[in-house]
């Protein structure tokens, strides 16, 4: 099977499944069962197309949810996220890989992770979230049943993070360790691309350049001669092939776009054709109907001339004889000239007849087609008063939004606090509160997934959420599962929140605190170690771990979101964990607020004019 799998034989593939899990039954080996069926699944995406592999895969998970099979539920999980990944939508891909790395931790501890996190790290590299795949490509080298291929992707991301955040140093170390490891053959695009940042980082242009032209496909061989040519400071060759490369990456929805355009052309042209034959067969009638005139008048001619000879012929015999035949030979041309007239006067009634008719169907349509510009237009009009009130509202919701997170900070003699967060569209998912509840201070951090209203209104519900629970009087631990426990139920969309939830006794100075997958602090400019746990939101019954600083007093702690470090300028170079660490350690024995504004104005001034990519939110606290 996994021969077949490797060399595309996909019929063949197909057969040997069938076989196998007629073995698998027989045996009672449903892991086996399963992992061969989901990999059937992902062959029926390349060959057949996803709408059949989605269907395959609920019939997958009906199956293990009937026979309670719970390595059946975690394959349809992993599959579902590999196609969703194939098919770029990355949220429903990076969700389903959580989930599914979950199931395997929970139920199966004997299975391997690594191909879930370096299947992360890939993702997350793809949304230029460097150091987070660095973060996944680590943990899956953690794996104690990791195989040399998984092993030998891991470090492809790791070199490939570090080479887009441009640290020569770390990519060396990184590089250093995948040499160490044989490449296999099916990894030549990840080996491609490791390369093409060697070449890079060490100056040497020209052969990324020859690296690059190995791509098979053409939109990664495009994106790294551009990114080459900009790294090289050829900003003219730059130009031309971003301009290349942005072409190609909208060829398929172009194509989409042209073939459209043609269905309407050729609609269109349809009805030209057709308005033309009925014209021409309208001039055909009426030339046809010249055509009888002029016949029906040379009759008439012939007829008088015979007339005219056969009086002359019988004008010998007898005068008064030829005087009657001729009188009765006039009657009756006269006759015949009648009848022809009244012919030709029925085809002409009958052609205007005809005419009017097709003029009546013809002005139908043009009645028509003007209805549906003026609904168009109707439809314009509308659509410009909703974006405006849409607007309005968007607004109003930034005010409300805003207005839940603390503006004022407490002016004390023990402590200084100070926040900030700044949304990337007019509502954000970034949220910050806390308050004291006598000698303890609660405080929090969080970052949605997702940005825009969505990730507004979930951000409310769960800044809501945080108060509440921490009102009560519960540790960090208690507030991070409570809080799950409400944001996962009936979360049909799927959507997450990250946190980083603490208390701080002002007395001893005492930190608890429960990391819930957020960034870690820093702590007088240096991170912290912290259990990563998970987001919370994403499922029910989730087990936290709380930790613990036994002092913090005359040490500073900042809190912040990646929208910090991922944030980019207009060459797509990132701000990145090493510059803000170096800013911070710099102003230690600055106020709170001070620290705050020095990491916003350096941020600003690194990002420039280029569009903000991610909500930013930062928050300093300082105990005395």
């Amino acid at each position: 099977m996994y021969h077949q799998f490797n060399v595309d034989d996909f019929e063949g593939l197909r057969k040997t499944v069938k076989q196998l899990k007629e073995e698998c039954t027989s045996v009672g080996d449903y892991k086996t069962y399963y992992k061969a069926w989901g990999n059937e699944i992902i062959k029926i995406k390349s060959h057949i197309g996803r709408p059949q592999a989605m269907k395959e895969i609920n019939a997958l998970r009906d199956f293990a949810i009937q026979h309670d099979h719970k390595f059946g539920l975690y394959t349809a999980t992993y599959t579902t996220a590999y196609i969703l990944g194939q098919i770029n939508d990355r949220h429903g891909a990076y969700v389903n890989y959580l989930k599914a790395a979950d199931y395997l931790k929970r139920y199966f501890p004997e299975e391997s992770t690594a191909p879930i996190y370096v299947s992360l790290s890939t993702l997350t590299l793809s949304e230029k979230k460097d150091t987070t795949a660095i973060r996944y490509a680590e943990a899956a080298l953690k794996d104690p049943q990791i195989t040399p291929t998984h092993r030998y992707m891991a470090r492809c991301c790791i070199c490939t993070a570090w080479g887009w955040i441009g640290n020569v140093g770390k990519f060396d170390e990184a590089y250093a360790k995948l040499k160490a490891i044989k490449a296999p053959p099916k990894e030549h695009a990840r080996t491609l691309t490791v390369e093409i940042f060697r070449a890079h980082l060490h100056g040497q242009h020209d052969e990324a350049i020859k690296l690059a032209h190995q791509f098979k496909s053409r939109q990664n061989y495009l994106l790294y001669v551009y990114k080459t040519y900009e790294w090289a400071g050829d900003y003219k060759k730059t130009f031309y092939a971003f301009k290349d490369y942005e072409l190609d990456v909208a060829r398929a929805e172009n194509e989409s776009k042209e073939l459209r355009l043609a269905n309407k052309r050729l609609k269109l042209e349809h009805m030209a054709h057709e308005l033309e034959n009925e014209r021409l067969e309208v001039e055909a009638a009426k030339l046809k109907l010249q055509n009888t005139n002029i016949e029906l008048s040379n009759a008439a001619i012939k007829l008088k001339n015979d007339s005219l000879q056969q009086q002359t012929q019988h004008a010998k015999l007898n005068e008064i004889k030829s005087r009657m035949e001729a009188q009765q030979q006039s009657e009756h041309a006269h006759h015949i000239l009648i009848v022809a007239a009244s012919i030709i006067a029925l085809i002409t009634i009958a052609y205007l007849l005809f005419f009017l008719y097709r003029r009546h169907r013809q002005m139908k349509r043009l009645e028509s087609m003007n209805a549906q510009l003026q609904t168009a237009y109707d439809q314009l009009e509308k659509t410009t008063t909703a974006k405006e009130r849409i607007e309005s509202e968007l607004r109003i919701a930034r005010d409300i939004q805003m207005s839940m997170l603390p503006q004022v900070f407490p002016h004390r003699s023990d402590f200084q606090l100070y926040a900030r967060m700044t949304p990337a569209k007019a509502v954000g998912g970034d949220l910050y509160d806390f308050f004291l509840q006598d000698n303890l201070l609660y405080l929090c951090i969080g970052d949605v997934s997702g940005k825009g209203v969505p990730a507004s209104m979930f951000m409310s519900v769960a800044v809501k959420l945080f108060r509440t629970f921490a009102l009560e009087g519960y540790s960090p631990v208690e507030v991070a599962t409570r809080m799950n426990e409400s944001l996962a139920a009936d979360n049909e969309n799927g959507m997450f929140v990250t946190m980083f939830i603490a208390t701080v006794d002002l007395k001893t100075g005492r930190m608890n605190y429960c990391n819930a997958g957020h960034n870690p602090p820093l702590l007088d400019g240096e991170f912290m170690t912290v259990e990563p746990n998970a987001p919370l939101g994403l499922w029910q019954e989730l087990e936290f771990v709380e930790e613990h600083q036994n002092s913090i007093k005359g040490r500073s702690l900042f809190l912040y979101t990646d929208g910090i470090t991922e944030a980019e300028n207009e060459h797509k170079d990132q701000y990145g964990e090493d510059r803000m660490q170096e800013l911070l350690k710099k102003n230690l024995h600055r106020s709170a607020q001070q620290t705050i504004d020095c990491i916003h104005e350096s941020v600003s001034q690194f990002v420039g004019k280029a569009e903000p990519s991610d909500d930013i939110t930062k928050l300093c606290l300082k105990l005395i």
